[in-house]
């Protein structure tokens, strides 16, 4: 169905407003927890932030000024792990007396005092003779892509990308954005195509931003292609057509690296070396769509490279300009670079031990997106790109923001350990259960999902992705709700309560048959978003199903759910699968195997 403008811009704001409408009692207690434990609340000033969950009933001013922020420099490089900004973070952590802070690595499950015990003698010996990141090892010295470029048969190895018709390029764009930016959207499919594509052609596809931006969508655009070969699905076209199932387009050689878009990819690569001291938005794109095809290549410490890239030049651009002007298109642009570059920076340096940005410092005062269109002359081509399931996306994307910052909260409040009962907090866990079915209840119409929903019935490769993402990551946070009440199951049996238990058992059931590793998203593995930190959980998790089906508590053991094997053989699967392009992943599937 056809909606107006007015209308569609009323419902984005009513949704915006919805998904944004977390309470703020989670600071109240924390404080009061806090205080409690014999410590006083921190000043008030703590709790007054711009952050998308922390002023909900007010709307973002259109120009925000930035505050900047001071850090030492020993804390830029130290561990997410270790290092807290007190009155910068949106997150408030209480002062626990006696407490142990836990990890949210899955990784971190193998230094479980209570797990080493449980797991058989051949799995503690071989874990113990790697070095305790050990991916980080892995992933740093593996061997780096391949820089060789296998030029097309025919085409003129310095004029190649010249050479190449108008309609492969628009075909390959195209792929890319059906597929990526749907869920990931960095750029402006408007401005990419009137604008950034067509000055990347006049220069001849030479040392220029523009070029390096259109060479990434083409890499992006032959996994997006090899997605809709992996899902049985019809490529998109501007021509309509009335096939049905992939047909292998007559440019299907294009695609053929190993990885796929590995030439174009290159040539992005060749070019951004003159422009690396560059700090512009467009700068900012380019690493962050880089970010996006290290990562589905699973290449996890060449992502995490450049994600910090991504997060310097939005920082940069924060540092060096006196206000931002969000209600303007670019200032929305760059609000979209922003949430686009922390959701993936906090999941990749929260699984692994690696340094934070500081980008983190700044999401107080950040709004999150409204999409505003690119200004167009009333005569353009835009006709040809409106979509009307932009909504859709641009709805998804901001659910997965507000998700991002209720994960970051559960990890902030309940992930800590004492031997003592009402540790974590219950009136903190119920909250955290609370903020979470909100988020759900007020997601719109069009991303509401039942506890049966198949993400296989979806009509493209990105409809399959975005309703898989939306339903595994409230069973994630489910999941990490009852972690740390397993951990304390596990070494404080004596000091786990009833409701301890029951919150072990939910996060179980949460923990499982997460759509994500199951059906069409796992069949079309050129688009599985955020292979790695995927693979990081299940591993985690068989770590954790198997230590408490061998736990000598029975009240534990009677926490696991029905159907708890056949989804641990769906995880191994999975990870077996891309350890085949992960080394890191590899050695994980050669630990479960011990088991």
């Amino acid at each position: 169905m056809h909606i107006s403008d007015a209308a569609s811009n009323q419902s984005m704001s009513v949704a915006i407003n919805a998904i944004r409408r977390l309470e703020t009692k989670v600071e109240e207690l924390t404080a009061a927890f806090t205080s409690s434990q014999g410590s006083a609340p921190p000043p008030p000033a703590v709790y007054d932030y711009r952050s998308p969950v922390a002023t909900l009933s007010h709307s973002s001013p259109g120009v925000i000024a930035v505050q900047k922020y001071d850090r030492a420099p020993q804390e830029i490089g130290a561990s997410p792990q270790t290092i807290s900004t007190p009155g910068k973070s949106p997150y408030p952590v209480p002062e626990m007396h006696g407490a142990t802070k836990l990890s949210f690595s899955q990784h971190e499950v193998t230094s479980w005092p209570a797990v080493k015990q449980i797991l058989p003698a051949e799995f503690i010996a071989s874990r113990d003779a790697l070095q305790r990141d050990y991916i980080i090892d892995i992933e740093t010295h593996r061997a780096p892509l391949p820089m060789h470029i296998d030029y097309p048969i025919g085409l003129d190895p310095n004029y190649w990308l010249t050479e190449l018709p108008m309609s492969v390029l628009k075909a390959l764009a195209d792929a890319y954005f059906a597929v990526f930016h749907r869920n990931t959207p960095v750029l402006d499919k408007f401005h990419f195509f009137s604008s950034t594509l067509g000055l990347a052609m006049e220069s001849d596809f030479g040392y220029d931003i523009e070029s390096c931006l259109v060479l990434t969508v083409l890499a992006l655009g032959c996994l997006a292609v090899k997605a809709h070969e992996e899902g049985g699905f019809v490529l998109p076209s501007r021509v309509p057509h009335s096939g049905t199932g992939f047909m292998r387009p007559e440019w299907y050689g294009l695609i053929l690296d190993e990885p796929a878009g590995l030439k174009f990819f290159n040539e992005a690569r060749k070019r951004i070396g003159f422009l690396m001291n560059q700090n512009s938005l467009q700068t900012g794109q380019f690493y962050m769509l880089s970010t996006l095809y290290y990562a589905q290549v699973l290449r996890p410490i060449d992502s995490w490279t450049t994600v910090n890239r991504a997060a310097l030049c939005c920082m940069s651009i924060l540092s060096r300009r006196e206000s931002v002007d969000f209600e303007q298109w670019e200032g929305d642009m760059f609000s979209r670079l922003f949430w686009n570059t922390l959701m993936y920076e906090t999941i990749i340096t929260q699984e692994l031990n690696l340094p934070l940005s500081g980008l983190l410092d700044y999401e107080a005062d950040m709004p999150i997106p409204k999409f505003t269109p690119c200004p167009r002359p009333k005569t353009s081509i835009s006709g040809l790109l409106i979509d009307e399931d932009d909504s859709f996306f641009n709805f998804h994307f901001l659910a997965q923001a507000a998700h991002r910052i209720i994960l970051t909260r559960i990890r902030h409040n309940l992930y800590s350990f004492a031997e003592k009962e009402g540790h974590p907090s219950g009136s903190l866990t119920a909250e955290m259960h609370h903020q979470l079915d909100q988020w759900r209840t007020n997601l719109p119409p069009s991303l509401q999902f039942s506890d049966n929903d198949n993400a296989d019935d979806s009509p493209t490769p990105a409809h399959v992705v975005a309703k898989a993402m939306l339903r595994s990551r409230y069973l994630v946070a489910k999941f990490h709700i009852g972690r740390p009440f397993l951990y304390k199951a596990l070494h404080a049996p004596a000091h786990t309560t009833e409701s301890e238990y029951h919150e072990i058992r939910k996060g179980l059931r949460g923990g499982m048959f997460w759509p994500t590793a199951m059906g069409l998203c796992v069949q079309m593995k050129a688009a599985l978003p955020i292979k790695f930190g995927w693979c990081s959980q299940y591993f985690g998790q068989v770590l954790l199903f198997h230590a408490v089906a061998h736990s000598a508590d029975s009240k534990l053991r009677d926490c696991l759910p029905e159907g708890w094997q056949e989804w641990m053989g769906m995880m191994m699967a999975l990870i077996e699968s891309c350890g085949e392009e992960s080394p890191g992943v590899g050695k994980d599937a050669e630990l479960l195997r011990l088991l």
